[in-house]
C-alpha cells in the first residue's frame, strides 16, 4: 500500500454527499434532522426516528394500562358487582295475621230460655238462661261479684259459668271517655275479674271482637282465652252505651270444663235487649 493510499480517505467529497442525501431524502433533508446551530454537531436521522418510535410505545402503553391494564380504575368491577344482584338467598316474610274475628257462633245445643234478667242499674236485660242455668238471687252478689246480677252453672266442684250484668263500677269511671272508645273500658273489667276470679298467674289472649247494636245504642265485644295454672276458661265482655254517665257491661265466663255450655253465650249476645222507659 502507498503513502497515498493511505492518507486518502474514502468518504466521499462534500459535494457528492450533498448530491447523495438530495437522491434519498429530497432537498429538505436538512429540516428532518440537521441542526440549524453550528455550536450542536449534527445527528443521524435514525437516532430521530427511533426516539419517536420509542415515544409512540411508551405512550400506548401508558394508556393501555390506565385504561385496561393494572392501573384502571376498577369503578366499572364496582358498578358490575353493584348491578349484579346478590345471590345469597333472602329470608321470606313470615306470614302473620293481625286480624281478629267476630264472635264465632259456638258449636252444639243451647240451654232453653225462660225468661229474661232485669238489670235496672244498669238500663239493660239479658235472658234468663234454663238447664243447668240458675239465678244467683243472694243479697251478697253485688258485694262478692260486683255486678247487680248474676247467672251461674256449676261445671265442677268449685267450677261455674257466670252470666254477670252491671253498670261500669265507678273505679273504673275514668277509663270511659267516649261512647266510641269502649275497649279501655272492657280491658279494665277484665283485668279486675282476673284478679278476683281466678288464680294467680293467669294470661289472656284475645280471641274475638266485635261493634255491638243494641236497639238505639252503641256497643262492643270483646272475647279473650284465659289459661292459668290450675284452669282454662273463654272470658266475653261487652260495654253498652245507654245514654247514663257509665256504660252498661255484661261479663260471662265459660270454664274449658263446661265448654258444652259456650253455645248460651251466643244466646246471650243475641238477646241482650236495652230496658224500655
Amino acid at each position: 500500500m502507498t503513502a497515498g493510499q493511505i492518507g486518502s480517505s474514502r468518504t466521499p467529497p462534500p459535494e457528492r454527499q450533498q448530491e447523495l442525501w438530495n437522491t434519498v431524502f429530497g432537498d429538505n433533508y436538512q429540516a428532518m434532522g440537521e441542526p440549524d446551530s453550528l455550536e450542536e454537531p449534527g445527528k443521524p436521522l435514525w437516532i430521530y426516528a427511533l426516539a419517536s418510535s420509542a415515544a409512540v410505545a411508551l405512550v400506548i402503553a401508558l394508556v393501555w394500562a390506565f385504561l385496561a391494564g393494572p392501573l384502571a380504575s376498577d369503578d366499572s368491577s364496582a358498578s358490575a358487582a353493584e348491578a349484579t344482584p346478590s345471590q345469597a338467598p333472602s329470608a321470606a316474610p313470615k306470614k302473620t295475621s293481625s286480624t281478629i274475628g267476630r264472635l264465632p257462633n259456638y258449636r252444639g245445643q243451647a240451654s232453653p230460655v225462660t225468661g229474661v234478667v232485669q238489670d235496672s242499674q244498669a238500663g239493660i236485660q239479658v235472658p234468663r238462661l234454663g238447664g243447668d242455668w240458675r239465678l244467683d238471687e243472694r243479697p251478697t252478689v253485688k258485694g262478692t261479684y260486683g255486678y247487680d246480677t248474676r247467672q251461674y252453672a256449676m261445671v265442677g266442684d268449685d267450677l261455674a259459668a257466670q252470666v254477670m250484668t252491671g253498670p261500669l263500677p265507678e273505679k273504673f269511671a275514668g277509663r270511659y271517655t267516649s261512647p266510641d272508645d269502649l275497649e279501655p273500658v272492657i280491658k279494665a273489667v277484665v283485668v279486675d275479674a282476673r284478679k278476683r276470679l281466678y288464680s294467680d298467674g293467669n294470661k289472656v289472649r284475645k280471641i274475638a271482637q266485635q261493634p255491638l247494636k243494641v236497639g238505639d245504642s252503641t256497643g262492643r265485644l270483646i272475647a279473650y282465652s284465659l289459661t292459668s295454672p290450675t284452669e282454662k276458661a273463654t272470658i266475653v265482655a261487652a260495654a253498652i252505651n245507654t245514654g247514663g254517665d257509665l256504660p252498661a257491661i255484661v261479663f260471662m265466663s265459660v270454664p274449658a270444663e263446661g265448654k258444652s255450655l259456650l253455645p248460651d253465650v251466643n244466646t246471650v249476645v243475641k238477646r241482650l235487649r236495652l230496658l224500655q222507659g
